[in-house]
């Protein structure tokens, strides 16, 4: 007879640890499971403690119906599991919550989980805080490599760094990347970034081809031929200003007294020393063999020795301030991956050159940007590499027109002239010609306006448009309740495909992928409305009318920033550590419980709690709803010379019973309890209320007004005490 072996339920968690970290990756187990523990079994039901709710809501997504089939099993019998959020400290965890990398060696001990909430839909579209760095040294390669070059380089350093930000650098710190990406940051096709590759290219100044050896394939145990490998060159010295450097070393004796003729160059200007905006290269330089050339290499040419000391020091300090070390242009990713593949790169970088004469002087307050670029297309065209300074003069609209046009133009030339204006159109929202003037030799001078801040996209300008009215309507009509749950079913249902990893019978989902391709799956955009209410079902269709569906990922991007703004971190959060207790889409919230029915709608009779008997019943007598007593609430608390809101809806009712103050003060008093509350609570924040209704009565009213407002009508706002943003 077999003996049947019984798990006490602290054993049998146990038990379930250990298969899960079986089968988990190491650093998703470390990061969600190996924080918790059994907080209590009772009534066949383990009790499971979480460090937080965001850790809770991810294992009651992923992982309750693995553990409870093996507990099950572990038990032998029916058994539940519950998660809950636990302040007791957990021993163990040794990683820092991230993406697993097949080095990754750094470890933390408490996991955080971090994300970022923006204030606008064009800050959600751009997302500002994402840049990619291009040395203003870099500007001074154009003449010699130009633009295409300097962006793959960029590409280059951007995924370098992304993939080994996270390994200590022992020694080498090789990386692999992916070509695809690397052309989504130069803005090129596949194609052309290996044609910028071939031996002999221009590549040869920033970067080294290693020869390619054999590997051992994991899988086969074959030999195989291993990747391209390329080696990056840091802060290299175009050709041009290594002459200039060269010969102003000669000039001042560095043959004789190296060290002094160093101190002097580098407390020299660098004009004195390069050749500025920019230095040309010679007729002869495309017969240049691209090799790396530093400051150093030219130091130790003159000196006939390598660096060592005082030299190799003032070697160093002669480098940092010749090439700005430490100088960046900040690029953002938006302006890489949306604005560079429909400027092209010489376009593009023609405005990052323009706002590198930007500047805003903190001391001052002046921001400058306003530039004047002497000299006409040629000096434009001579800082950018382009042969052709009418290359330069096709972005710009004609400042004066010359000659006669042709009547009829041939169809190539009607296509040119149609993408010139393309391309004008585009770049207008970044630069505008302003000004010129004529210097005594004849030369054109132009004064630019330069945008410092990236525009949207015609197609994101669209979006955020759409979003913003789906937004403003959705809150002024009383539905964004229902629109945030309708987000939520579209965003579970078909919105997002992600990958995926198993834990036992369950799929553990990361990395969410949106693909939502609805026109290309012949899904109707009226199907996605047809268990709306009839007004949000019209919000909703008017929002779709306004956008193209067969724009590459428009409704991929719009179901992304409605998202963002549904799951915003005060309406998210719901642990007991939040700033306010407040959480207005909730119909029993707090702020609202006091003066409203069990349907969350007004009730007359708990806001006429504070009158006296007689009134009181007099009121409740007469009227039919509250909405007349709220709308002359409101009135009276939008008029300053309105001492008290309260007994002034009492006077009124009892003189004109059932008539309400009419306009806005009314359509604000038809809004839900909790959206009234809402709006209460914006405007005591720096995101003040986009309501009409509310902008009309309340736009020029000071804050205690709006607090007497919410007096008037009961409303319990926690922020007050809590946060003091209701304070005078």
């Amino acid at each position: 007879m077999n003996a049947v072996v019984e798990f006490s339920p602290e054993k049998a968690w146990q038990a379930a640890i250990a298969n899960l970290e079986l089968v988990m990756s190491r650093v998703t187990f470390s990061a969600w499971v190996k924080p918790t523990h059994l907080v209590d079994f009772s009534d066949d039901t383990f009790v499971i403690g979480c460090i937080n709710a965001y850790g809770r809501e991810w294992l009651e997504n992923r992982l309750t119906t693995t553990l409870q089939r093996f507990l099950m099993g572990v038990m032998n019998r029916e058994v539940k599991v519950r998660f809950v959020v636990s302040d007791q400290e957990i021993d163990g965890g040794d990683d820092l919550f991230q993406e697993e990398g097949p080095e990754q060696e750094d470890s933390e001990d408490n996991a955080i989980a971090l994300d970022i909430h923006y204030s606008s839909i064009r800050n959600n579209l751009i997302e500002p805080s994402r840049v990619v760095r291009l040395p203003v040294y870099y500007l001074r390669w154009l003449p010699y490599v130009g633009s295409q070059m300097i962006f793959l380089i960029m590409a280059l350093w951007q995924e370098y760094y992304l993939a080994s930000g996270r390994k200590a650098r022992k020694g080498s710190c090789k990386v692999a990347v992916r070509a695809e990406r690397i052309c989504q940051w130069a803005g090129i096709s596949r194609a052309q970034f290996f044609r910028l590759l071939q031996p002999g290219s221009s590549l040869g100044w920033f970067a080294r081809k290693i020869d390619t050896d054999h590997e051992v394939d994991k899988r086969s145990g074959r030999a195989k031929k291993s990747s391209n490998k390329y080696e990056l060159f840091e802060s290299p010295l175009t050709p041009g200003d290594a002459e200039d450097l060269k010969t102003f070393l000669l000039a001042h004796g560095i043959e004789d007294s190296p060290q002094a003729a160093l101190q002097l160059a580098i407390n020299a200007n660098p004009k004195d020393i390069l050749h500025y905006p920019v230095r040309l290269p010679q007729k002869e330089f495309n017969k240049t063999i691209p090799h790396y050339l530093t400051v150093q290499d030219v130091i130790r040419e003159l000196i006939g020795h390598r660096l060592d000391g005082e030299l190799g020091t003032l070697a160093d300090q002669l480098t940092d301030r010749l090439l700005g070390q430490g100088n960046f242009i900040l690029v953002t990713w938006y302006f890489l991956r949306n604005w560079l593949p429909v400027l092209g790169a010489d376009a593009a970088m023609f405005i990052l050159v323009l706002r590198n004469l930007c500047y805003f002087n903190d001391e001052t307050g002046e921001i400058r940007d306003a530039v004047w670029i002497e000299g006409g297309y040629q000096s434009i065209a001579n800082r950018l590499g382009i042969n052709n300074p009418r290359v330069v003069a096709n972005w710009l609209p004609a400042w004066i027109e010359r000659g006669k046009h042709k009547d009829e133009l041939r169809d190539r030339t009607v296509d040119e002239f149609s993408r010139r204006q393309r391309l004008q159109d585009l770049l207008a929202l970044f630069v505008e010609r302003i000004d010129h003037r004529i210097n005594s030799e004849g030369s054109y001078s132009w004064k630019f306006k330069v945008q410092r801040v990236d525009p949207l996209t015609p197609q994101h300008q669209a979006i955020q448009q759409a979003v913003s009215s789906l937004l403003v309507k959705s809150e002024s009509q009383g539905v964004q309740d229902e629109l945030d749950s309708w987000i939520t079913l579209l965003g579970n249902g078909c919105a997002e495909r992600p990958r995926a990893e198993r834990v036992g019978s369950e799929t553990v989902k990361t990395e969410p992928k949106v693909v939502w391709r609805l026109p290309a799956s012949g899904v109707r955009l009226s199907d996605l409305t047809k268990d709306c209410s009839e007004t949000l079902k019209g919000i909703l269709n008017d929002c779709f009318a306004t956008l193209n569906p067969e724009a590459k990922g428009c409704f991929e991007t719009l179901l992304k920033i409605l998202k963002s703004f549904k799951d915003s971190p005060k309406e998210k959060d719901t642990s007991s550590t939040q700033d306010t207790s407040i959480l207005l889409n909730d119909p029993t919230s707090q702020s609202v419980a006091v003066v409203t029915d069990s349907s969350g709608n007004w009730s007359l009779d708990k806001l006429l709690v504070r009158a006296d008997k007689k009134n009181r019943q007099a009121l409740l007598d007469q009227e039919k709803n509250a909405l007349p007593f709220v709308s002359w609430i409101i009135h009276g608390a939008s008029q300053p010379n309105i001492q008290n809101p309260y007994s002034l809806a009492i006077a009124k009712l009892k003189e004109n019973p059932r008539i309400g103050a009419g306009g806005a003060s009314e359509r604000l008093a038809a809004l839900q309890p909790r959206n009234l509350a809402r709006l209460i609570e914006q405007s005591f924040t720096f995101c003040s209320p986009t309501d009409q209704n509310w902008r009309r009565l309340f736009a020029e009213v000071k804050r205690d007004r709006i607090r007497l407002l919410a007096d008037a009508l009961g409303l319990v706002l926690d922020i007050e005490e809590e946060t003091g943003w209701m304070s005078n």
